[in-house]
């Protein structure tokens, strides 16, 4: 910029308003005074209304800043005020959307208040009065009739706390709109009912859309025993599967078995399959035994049906067919990982699965495994989930397995825990009793014990067949009476895994070597994954003096159940009769991670450190031995040893 133009721009407003001092002097240097007065009041004039244009021009663009400023916050504002609109619009629509869902998904039972006489009105039983003490006695039904089955499963299900009294509002509000919704939308069970006087006192009835309760009548003063006999009507008629638990818990057995029964045979086709198994567990509380082809139908209508499958592996394992059993007990897990998890409460998964679990490990000798699984279920209390669950008689079974013989019987003298019904419970510690007795070679003790058999149950039973008889074949063969065995064992069904066993240790103890050998092998191809029946074998053969052949089967018997201790221990004293005593040690370390408390292991095991020249080694197995319970024959044994 020039120095002229900076000049021309410098007056004292600062805005090209002020008076050029080289003008003003060239105008006076010519002017007469007059004309030079003249001129300065012009030029001061002309400068007062230049610096109030200014000022002027000052106020209006500040006040048009003011307005852009408010324009600005307006519009701001503005904004606000529609994303906030919007949030609102949003939080509605969320809020009525998860109620239209709600009430949709609802499947609540709604008892609307009662019709009632005015004289009982009046006395305080109001209508709401008797729907609200309607409610209390389903409340305790439903409380009673505790099951597996996930409650999504039922088609008309309802929990104790989706059992509500009705009470009517008036005017529009949210509770009616979502009254409105429910009625609309939902699958509400709405019941509706009256109290009227009869000759005789009162007769009260209730009624579904569906259908109606036979009117319960009675005195008066027995208002409330009529009120729970409606109750127990309206849980028939809404909730007919749960009514049979009902029934079965309080002992009335043939009502339940008939309630299942016509369910199965007639009820909705959602309800057969499940029906099925309430009519197989009514028919085993009679009877001890549901036919299998029953047990079966249940899984051909519901192929996912967890608690037909488990149903199944009970009594495949109750008559000695472990092989299938353990295929029923694969099913379930692989049922449990997938969609059949939906039909069974979430609640009791964890319970099903460890049931199961322990089971197959029962079956291939981990009985370590086994023990600590049927043990948590136990400490759940699973008995109270509904459905077959364990009791500590398994527990017993299990310790029997890994030969604590002390622990089983401290677990038996022990409270009786878990199972689902009083015989199952009697049955599991009466069998855990004569495995005991078998372990210590108390052959007389077991003949005792199964010629009790325990209340209910008879010979006649396939399943008591398959699980006493076997035990009771050998033990009269230990005692010589070689023709009462034969006729037990010939007592047994043909597939029963260990009744094929016992014919084969019968057979060997009469020196049958060649009949024995073709037993043993019937019961390997009979069940091919089981261990129990190379471990026998072994056992029979190294008595033989074919320690070869001996160790062949433990080792596939290791192969079957590689946390069975037994295989391990047979090895290692088939190793010993050959002279091999420093290669039996490794086998019965291994052994006794998995039975610790094995009087003969460590009785074995302190022999062969004997033989490999370690006997202070030797002498601390010895004495592990001496605390454990030995079998008479055991006792002689290690007395030999100083």
């Amino acid at each position: 910029m020039s120095e002229e133009s900076e000049r021309v721009s410098s007056g004292p407003e600062g805005n090209g308003a002020g008076v050029d001092p080289t003008a003003v002097a060239l105008a006076l240097a010519g002017a007469s005074r007059e004309e030079a007065d003249s001129f300065l009041r012009e030029q001061r004039a002309l400068a007062v209304n230049q610096s109030a244009l200014i000022a002027d021009q000052r106020h209006h663009l500040h006040e048009q800043l003011k307005q852009i400023h408010l324009d600005v916050w307006e519009k701001r504002l503005g904004v606000w005020l529609r994303a906030a609109t919007f949030c609102v619009g949003i939080a509605f629509a969320g809020a009525l959307g998860a109620m239209i869902w709600q009430a949709h998904e609802s499947k609540e039972l709604l008892i609307q208040p009662f019709s009632v006489p005015p004289d009982l009105a009046s006395r305080g039983l109001t209508g709401q009065g008797v729907a609200t003490k309607v409610l209390d006695d389903l409340v305790k039904m439903v409380a009673q009739t505790s099951s597996q089955r996930a409650p999504a499963s039922y088609a008309n299900s309802w929990a104790a706390n989706d059992i509500k009294v009705e009470i009517p509002e008036t005017g529009m509000s949210l509770a009616e709109l979502d009254g409105f919704l429910r009625e609309r939308l939902g699958h509400d069970t709405r019941l509706s009912g009256e109290v009227v006087r009869v000759p005789g006192g009162l007769s009260i009835t209730a009624r579904t859309p569906v259908e109606s309760t036979q009117s319960i009548s009675g005195a008066d003063a027995d208002i409330d025993g009529l009120i729970q006999q409606l109750a127990e009507s309206i849980f028939r008629i809404t909730q007919s599967y749960r009514y049979g638990i009902f029934l079965s818990r309080y002992g009335r057995n043939p009502e339940s078995e008939a309630l299942f029964r016509g369910l199965a045979l007639n009820g909705p086709l959602s309800e057969r399959p499940w029906s099925y198994v309430g009519w197989q567990n009514a028919i085993s509380v009679r009877t001890h035994e549901a036919p299998r082809p029953l047990q079966v139908r249940s899984v051909t209508l519901a192929p996912d049906l967890v608690l037909g499958w488990e149903n199944l592996s009970h009594f495949d394992d109750n008559h000695s067919r472990p092989e299938i059993a353990i295929e029923d007990e694969k099913k379930v897990l692989s049922l449990l990982s997938g969609k059949g998890a939906n039909m069974v409460r979430a609640d009791a998964v964890l319970f099903v699965q460890e049931s199961m679990q322990g089971a197959i490990d029962r079956q291939t000798g981990d009985f370590q495994n086994a023990q600590r699984l049927i043990s948590h279920v136990l400490e759940f209390q699973a008995g109270r989930l509904g459905g077959t669950a364990p009791s500590s008689g398994d527990v017993a079974i299990n310790q029997s397995g890994m030969h604590d013989v002390t622990a089983a019987r401290l677990t038996m003298d022990g409270p009786v825990q878990g199972g689902t019904s009083p015989f199952m419970v009697t049955r599991q510690i009466w069998q855990a009793r004569l495995i005991v007795a078998e372990e210590v070679e108390d052959w007389p003790g077991v003949v005792t014990l199964a010629s009790r058999l325990p209340p209910g149950d008879s010979l006649a039973l396939p399943s008591i067949q398959a699980t006493m008889l076997p035990h009771l074949a050998l033990a009269e063969a230990k005692l010589g009476r070689f023709s009462a065995a034969q006729i037990h064992i010939g007592a047994t069904p043909a597939d029963c895994y260990d009744c094929l066993i016992a014919r084969a240790q019968v057979a060997e103890l009469q020196g049958q070597a060649a009949r024995a050998d073709f037993w043993f092998a019937r019961a390997a191809t009979e069940a091919p994954s089981i261990p129990f029946a190379y471990v026998r074998w072994g056992q029979a053969l190294l008595r033989r003096g074919k320690t070869d052949d001996a160790i062949a089967q433990f080792r596939t018997a290791n192969q079957k159940g590689p946390r069975f201790a037994d295989p391990l221990e047979g090895w290692g004293e088939a190793l010993m009769a050959k002279n091999q005593s420093h290669l039996a040690l490794a086998e019965f370390a291994e052994a006794e991670k998995h039975a610790p408390n094995w009087g003969r292991l460590h009785l074995k095991w302190g022999e062969a450190l004997v033989y490999a020249g370690k006997r202070h080694e030797a002498m601390a197995q010895f004495a592990r031995a001496a605390q454990i319970d030995l079998t008479p024959s055991e006792k002689s044994e290690l007395a030999r040893h100083p």
